[in-house]
């Protein structure tokens, strides 16, 4: 005897518009996923190209921050040799070696700051001692570079040492009360 198999309804299949529109919701979704990923991709690469400049930038920055005391030191030698007449060449010397480098700082984008005069900024200046401001002069100007301070590419590799002005000691103006003359 044969086995009866059970009968199987047959399974309808989905109107071709259904079917369209559950492709169509397919692909935009597929779609939506590949706009995202290159999205994404394009931001990583201007991230990484960034990064990159950024590195190239400042690469030199170490050798740079080594350089900045011998530079300290040749000014030194310059502002006590020109106080000697016979070192009149030797000067002369120091003074093109000292143009040299820092010309080769510039072009790796160092700058000396300038800073007499500005108001006092602690990302920029390190305060080394204060001194009256005297009349005409504001509070919180710098008054006098100590130690040279340096940028490098508008970032700061060394602050200047300064002194900065402050305010005269307020005088008051009512008379001293003497206790024993009362």
């Amino acid at each position: 005897m044969k086995e009866k198999k059970p009968e199987v309804p047959p399974v309808a299949a989905p109107a071709p518009a259904e079917q369209v529109g559950r492709l169509e919701e397919e692909l935009r979704q597929t779609k939506d996923q590949y706009l995202r990923a290159l999205a994404e991709f394009d931001n990583t690469r201007k991230r990484l190209t960034r990064e990159k400049e950024e590195f190239a930038k400042y690469a030199a920055e170490m050798m740079v921050r080594g350089l900045l005391p011998i530079v300290d030191s040749l000014d030194q030698a310059l502002v006590a040799a020109e106080k000697r007449a016979e070192a009149a060449d030797l000067v002369k010397g120091v003074q093109l070696i000292h143009r040299q480098l820092l010309a080769l700082l510039q072009t790796e984008g160092v700058e000396r700051m300038r800073v007499v005069g500005e108001p006092f900024d602690p990302h920029r200046h390190e305060a080394v001692a204060h001194a009256d401001a005297g009349e005409g002069a504001k509070e919180g100007k710098v008054l006098e570079e100590l130690h040279v301070g340096y940028t490098m590419h508008g970032k700061v590799l060394r602050p200047a040492m300064v002194k900065v002005g402050k305010a005269a000691p307020q005088q008051d103006s009512a008379p001293a009360i003497d206790p024993q003359t009362e």
